[in-house]
């Protein structure tokens, strides 16, 4: 790399100064237009940007010009990819190997698509592949371990980020993920211990800062239950994850249809059905509840941001509400403020569903209008009881979310920021 406007950029970029390194690179071009290494940095800048469609046109430009560096596409797929363009990904990565097979490099990408698509096998089988290149490829060990927990080798996982720390025991991103084994494994105090060191290391690290959360709420007993259920449904596909969802419900529906026809098993079937309904609640509201305690927590309540402290702020009010105007109702029997009571309780649920997912993806302003419709559709039936149309709707609408929830966090689950 011999232009100077490059070389400096080079060194941003490594400093995650990125705005000053696509000024430096768009001085590059000014020069020569038909800089190749200019327009692959430039890629690599808006992959940082989030702007993966320009990411894809810049890496193009990078290969045109200069067809038969292995490099450029190399980052061509990685732009693909993240643009969600997994056929031209693999076909940047099938020439870009063609002319260069023994790059490790290719195959963390490869392994990184497959476990993307959900192919955990073959994802694992790929980041193998690579590691027989390069033994000591630091980020192929660490995708090596994560495929190992989505496929439940849990001791396996433990050793390969053993192995991974050895190699590099000042590596941010493998004590985060060792840290996420020990959760897996149930071991709280490490995961925090390693959490905290990733912190300390690299006080961005968003995976071991959710890591640290997580091991903190998971020595709570009860939310420990949630968070085993978390851990277990991210393991399956989506395809699972909807069947098990979908008849796990139609399990509970049978339930209720069939308690009501037969008075002798309605006592054995009450109990699933209130179990049913209890988990299905606790799982929206465990996230802003669980940092609501969190934020007692002398470490935890560091690790929330804002939006996470807002989210648990309005759930804890939702919760007050509710248990006012169910105490007020018993106290002096206002069918007002019983109603309030109900709302309030109910709307917990989209509140906290809401805050499952982070301001900056897409599905969370869909799930914030959500909320709030259902919040003045509540408020109509506290003022105004007969309103039978507001009363239909809230109903309808409370049912529906928990199958938009899902379809929306898993859709999200598959952006890129």
């Amino acid at each position: 790399m011999t232009n100077p406007y490059l070389e400096r950029a080079h060194h941003l970029f490594q400093t995650d100064r990125m705005a000053e390194a696509e000024a430096e690179i768009h001085k590059a071009l000014a020069e020569n237009p038909n800089e190749a290494m200019a327009y692959a940095l430039l890629a690599e800048c808006y992959i940082y940007k989030n702007e993966f469609q320009t990411a894809v046109e810049a890496a193009k430009k990078a290969v045109t010009n200069q067809p038969d560096e292995p490099v450029f596409y190399y980052i061509l797929g990685k732009s693909s990819f993240y643009n969600k363009d997994i056929p031209g990904a693999r076909l940047a990565l099938a020439e870009g190997q063609r002319l260069d097979p023994s790059n490790a490099q290719f195959f963390l990408l490869r392994s990184q698509i497959e476990y993307y698509q959900q192919n955990w096998e073959q994802a694992l089988h790929e980041a193998n592949r690579g590691l027989e290149l390069d033994p000591e490829h630091v980020n192929l060990v660490n995708q090596r371990a994560q495929s190992l927990i989505k496929l439940n080798r849990k001791d396996e996982a433990a050793s390969t980020m053993d192995y991974a720390l050895y190699r590099a025991p000042e590596n941010s991103y493998s004590h985060a993920n060792k840290g996420w084994v020990a959760i897996e494994k149930g071991q709280y105090d490490q995961a925090i211990a390693n959490c905290l060191e990733a912190l300390r290391l690299d006080p961005s690290n968003d995976l071991a800062r959710e890591g640290l959360k997580e091991a903190i709420k998971g020595k709570n007993p009860i939310y420990r239950v949630i968070l085993k259920y978390f851990l277990w449904m991210n393991k399956l596909q989506d395809r699972f994850q909807w069947g098990f969802i979908i008849g796990i419900y139609l399990l509970y529906r049978g339930a209720v249809e069939l308690a009501e026809r037969n008075e002798v098993l309605a006592p054995f079937l009450y109990p699933f059905i209130v179990l049913y309904i209890l988990f299905a609640f606790s799982t929206w509201i465990a996230l802003p509840i669980s940092n609501l305690f969190l934020r007692l927590h002398p470490i935890g309540r560091h690790a929330l941001d804002d939006d996470e402290k807002l989210g648990s702020n309005l759930t804890g009010l939702a919760a007050l509400i509710s248990l006012l105007g169910i105490i007020v109702y018993f106290l002096i029997g206002s069918e007002l403020a019983l109603r309030v009571g109900i709302v309030s309780g109910i709307l917990m649920v989209p509140i906290g569903g809401a805050f499952t997912i982070p301001a900056h993806y897409s599905a969370r302003k869909g799930l914030t209008v959500y909320a709030v419709v259902l919040a003045l559709l509540g408020l109509v039936w506290v003022i105004f009881p007969d309103t039978m149309i507001a009363i239909g709707l809230f109903a309808i609408g409370i049912f529906a979310y928990g199958w938009v929830v899902n379809y929306l966090i898993s859709k999200s689950n598959k952006e890129f920021h």
